[in-house]
């Protein structure tokens, strides 16, 4: 059985004279994969296009085999979406709300009482399903909108910006149930989005785009391997690890800064083993050694410059 989920080939739109996208080409596979860029740079324009909402100007997409608009319902029949501005009824309860959603669905009333029983559960809805959806907080609205777009047993679910508004514990906790999802639900996601924090811990691979054009993909170890080359490390001797460090790499390329070390360096392996080596022989208790920002911040902060 084929891994792809969604192909497209050299798809192109506009909108008068400003192009939204631009000769892309791009393969989206199961598991969870990432769609990062700027605000502007033609994510939800590719998402609409996918979901048959907006026509291409030329190119080809193949969504589970269909063509989005010519075979728009079919490809909507499998998927689910949570778009990035998302309404809710303020003076509904949580739980009225996903009936009423399941009933479009043409479910009877036994299934959805089941459905949205079993959505609860999932989602972790139960402490707050029943009050009004004018009380809750972001992180509840979107795990209200993940469960909405969980109704149809999708085998695939489009996130569109979906931690922008999320503080950092909220984001948190929302990736980490997408993780679970994936992992024990088997549904298959796409994050578009700028919020790159805590984003390379669900996701295997990714999606860069700039000004309507996918300008670096790939899987987010072998991208690593490639753009990373800031590191930190925390330790018991700094100075002494810093001035044994400095007569191997050069002053340019490390920084005392009060209890830690950044560095920069091509070939991480090589210098890791001189950090363990050196802190093995001079009896230096190494706290931390790792990327000075995270994977992801760093492979699109060099991937944009």
């Amino acid at each position: 059985m084929s891994n792809e989920i969604v192909v497209i080939n050299n798809l192109y739109k506009s909108y008068g004279d400003i192009v939204a996208l631009n000769d892309v080409n791009l393969i989206i596979r199961k598991g969870v994969e990432g769609l990062i860029g700027h605000n502007g740079a033609g994510k939800t324009t590719l998402i609409s296009i996918l979901l048959g909402l907006r026509k291409a100007n030329k190119g080809n997409i193949s969504f589970f085999g269909f063509d989005p608009w010519r075979e728009g319902y079919k490809i909507r029949k499998r998927v689910g979406v949570m778009h990035e501005k998302t309404y809710f009824p303020k003076n509904f309860t949580g739980r009225e709300y996903l009936e009423y959603v399941c009933y479009f669905y043409g479910y009877d009333s036994v299934t959805v009482k089941r459905r949205v029983r079993e959505l609860i559960d999932i989602i972790g809805l139960e402490e707050y399903i029943d009050r009004k959806i004018g009380s809750y907080s972001a992180g509840m609205l979107q795990h209200l909108g993940l469960a909405q777009a969980l109704i149809g047993y999708p085998e695939f679910v489009i996130l569109d910006e979906p931690t922008s508004n999320l503080d950092p514990v909220s984001r948190a906790m929302f990736l980490k149930l997408v993780e679970r999802l994936y992992r024990e639900e088997k549904i298959n996601f796409l994050i578009s989005t700028h919020v790159l924090a805590e984003l390379e811990r669900v996701c295997r691979y990714v999606h860069i785009i700039r000004k309507g054009k996918v300008i670096e993909e790939g899987l987010l170890m072998e991208l690593a391997k490639k753009y990373v080359n800031e590191y930190t490390i925390i330790c018991s001797d700094p100075v002494k690890l810093f001035d044994r460090l400095s007569s191997v790499l050069g002053h340019d390329n490390i920084l005392l800064d009060e209890n830690k070390i950044h560095l920069t360096t091509d070939n991480w392996p090589e210098l890791e083993k001189t950090v363990l080596s050196i802190a093995l022989e001079e009896n230096i208790v190494i706290n931390f050694l790792g990327p000075r920002y995270g994977f992801l911040e760093q492979i699109y902060r060099r991937v944009m410059d």
